[in-house]
């Protein structure tokens, strides 16, 4: 299953989803997030994709940014909190982003993902609410840490 977008018809454009997700691919390929392996960056920016993009186009992409920074430096100062290895900050992209997902489910609480789903010499196409790939999301990446 590889989920693409929401199925809300909100148009317009995403600059600062695609800006912060292009930020924090930089910090992990420069290694600034070293508590996250590969696979949790992928999955943490899958969701950036997935929740940011309706939060922006809601919210406009001030006051998306704002809320992402804010609640990215908070968790920043949190994980270094709790994790002396860390430092005084650590960069975060789970705690933000599962923010952002709670968002996109309180704007829309009915919305759904649409997901892609590959099946032998056919694609097929789901509807998923979007509170089952939250928490989907949540639960991979938990996984993920463990790992």
């Amino acid at each position: 299953m590889i989920p693409l977008k929401d199925n809300q018809d909100v148009k317009g454009p995403v600059w600062g989803t695609l800006a912060l997700i292009v930020v924090n691919l930089v910090l992990a390929i420069a290694g600034d997030i070293p508590h996250l392996n590969f696979w949790q960056v992928l999955i943490a920016l899958a969701g950036l994709w997935l929740f940011g993009g309706y939060v922006e186009r809601r919210l406009g992409t001030l006051a998306f940014v704002f809320i992402y920074v804010v609640l990215a430096a908070a968790a920043g100062f949190l994980v270094g909190s709790a994790d002396e290895a860390a430092g005084v900050f650590a960069v975060n992209l789970f705690v933000p982003v599962l923010a952002l997902g709670v968002l996109h489910l309180a704007l829309a609480p009915k919305s759904k993902i649409i997901a892609m789903v590959p099946v032998p010499f056919a694609m097929t196409f789901f509807e998923i609410p979007t509170i089952a790939v939250l928490v989907g999301w949540a639960i991979l990446e938990v996984l993920l840490f463990a790992v």
